[in-house]
């Protein structure tokens, strides 16, 4: 079993590197390391820490207890770390996209003013004219 999950997370690690421009195995590569991060974040959250570990007599600190927890929060952080490195290893060695989507708007060309004219003044009857002085 161990073999086996070891098998598949290095392959999964090592394919986005060695496979840069397959993205199928950019993809098995990006979700093997989503999975090694979160063992490692299920590890951390599994182990207690040395600070809970009881011992049969007061007083007395339970080695034993105390480095399996250390050892497995330094694993799990490990996974975490590897998961994460590996993330952006794999998203940064992908190519760039160079496609161009066409825009829908018409190229614009020169810009012609619009005229303006202005509407002639209304003119006033002759009998509501003012009285000339």
């Amino acid at each position: 079993m161990r073999l086996a999950t070891s098998l598949v997370l290095s392959l999964g690690l090592v394919s986005g590197a060695c496979f840069p421009n397959n993205a199928r195995h950019r993809t098995v590569a990006k979700i093997a390391e989503g999975g090694v991060t979160i063992a490692g974040i299920v590890l951390l959250s599994g182990v207690g820490s040395p600070a809970d570990c009881m011992s049969e007599l007061p007083g007395v600190p339970n080695r034993d207890c105390e480095s399996r927890s250390s050892l497995l929060g330094n694993i799990g952080l490990g996974l975490i770390l590897t998961g994460l490195v590996g993330f952006i290893v794999t998203v940064s060695t992908a190519p760039d996209d160079t496609t161009t989507t066409p825009s829908s708007m018409p190229p614009l060309g020169p810009v012609q003013p619009t005229p303006t004219t202005t509407p002639p003044a209304p003119s006033l009857p002759p009998s509501a004219s003012p009285p000339a002085t």
